[in-house]
């Protein structure tokens, strides 16, 4: 009976994890389909979903019977915009569930290691010294990831003393000091420039947006999610180890020192890439693998699965809000994921059956 029993709960657990996927992949779709259609100019749904089909099928499933204009407007400027915003979403939220699995803090997200301040220090030192005159506008994503590399090097050099250690403390520690330095130095940047433009669009760069969304930025980031995700994927089984203790892996065969030296190195790589693009957008990493905690466990391949998500979910529609809101004046992104994000982890912890892991 008892066997019976737990067969009916294990099939409970998947059909529950497949509704979710489910549902999850439909509102996705719905806020793909929403966030290209709302803007300074509004697109009726319906157009948007004809006009993505044609693109997509490279033909006429559809008559084109709207303004060409809509077309230009949704496939080169809106649409490219919204799928970085997911890839955006889903790599922040990924790296969120391996940097809590790592460093079993339930506050850890993808910045615990001070990326996005060295991301931050190396677009704004581009910014502010005039080295977009000199090289170009990809100068300031150049300049973010080479901060950002940096500083993940940093705090793994550190933290770890080259892979040889595990302590969660020294590394957390370790992320929080350099991001401190690169923060102070980034302040100095901001302050030292020469004119008011300069420190707003630093200023607009750290706080996070979309707005560089354009086709030929797409497939870095999206080849790195893909791998990352993979990898994670397969390595799902030794996480779910992890949370048990590096004692308790260590015993069940699991090579602590290894393990988290792949998921840190493949963090800091997808944080680094995602950052150089788009900013330091914050919360979501932090917020969005509590929520698919709740929904589906501590199960790492579920969690990865549910994380892409509604990750990717929340980014759409927190650009939506954000180009919405006081048009045509666009907010940067980082402020409304962190004024939707604050108080919902807030409601999150004061829950009295909370607790880091999820239930199972």
């Amino acid at each position: 009976m008892e066997a019976v029993a737990q067969n009916t709960k294990s099939l409970s657990k998947k059909k529950g994890f497949f509704f979710w996927t489910l549902a999850l992949s439909i509102v996705l779709l719905a806020a793909i389909i929403c966030a290209i259609a709302v803007g300074s100019t509004y697109i009726e749904p319906g157009v948007v979903y004809k006009v993505l089909l044609n693109k997509l099928s490279n033909g006429s499933i559809f008559e084109i019977n709207w303004n060409v204009m809509f077309e230009n407007i949704i496939w080169e400027i809106r649409f490219p915009r919204v799928l970085l915003g997911a890839i955006c979403g889903a790599g922040l939220a990924i790296c969120g569930v391996l940097m809590q699995c790592v460093t079993k803090n339930p506050i850890a997200e993808p910045y615990i290691l001070g990326i996005s301040s060295g991301a931050s220090c190396g677009a704004v030192g581009v910014i502010v010294l005039g080295g977009i005159s000199t090289l170009g506008i990809n100068s300031i994503t150049t300049g973010a990831f080479v901060g950002s590399m940096i500083s993940g090097a940093l705090v793994f050099a550190i933290g770890t003393q080259m892979g040889k250690s595990t302590s969660t403390t020294r590394l957390v520690l370790s992320g929080m000091a350099i991001s401190t330095i690169f923060s102070a130095l980034t302040n100095l940047l901001i302050y030292s420039a020469d004119n008011s433009n300069q420190a707003k669009n630093a200023l607009f760069w750290t706080i996070g947006s979309l707005g560089g969304a354009k086709w030929d930025v797409l497939l870095l980031p999206f080849i790195v999610l893909v791998i990352v995700m993979i990898i994670a994927f397969v390595m799902s089984k030794s996480l779910d180890i992890l949370l048990l203790g590096d004692d308790n892996a260590i015993i069940l065969g699991i090579n602590v020192k290894l393990v988290k030296s792949i998921i840190l190195i493949l963090a800091t790589f997808l944080t680094s890439t995602l950052v150089a693009i788009t900013g330091a957008i914050g919360f979501i990493g932090l917020v969005v693998p509590h929520i698919c905690r709740t929904i589906g466990g501590s199960d790492h391949k579920k969690l990865i699965i549910l994380s892409s998500l509604v990750g990717s979910i929340f980014l759409i529609l927190s650009d939506v809000v954000a180009r919405a809101l006081f048009p045509p004046i666009e907010i940067p992104i980082g402020i409304i994921t962190s004024l939707v994000g604050g108080p919902f982890f807030l409601y999150l912890i004061s829950k009295k059956n909370y607790e880091f892991g999820g239930k199972d």
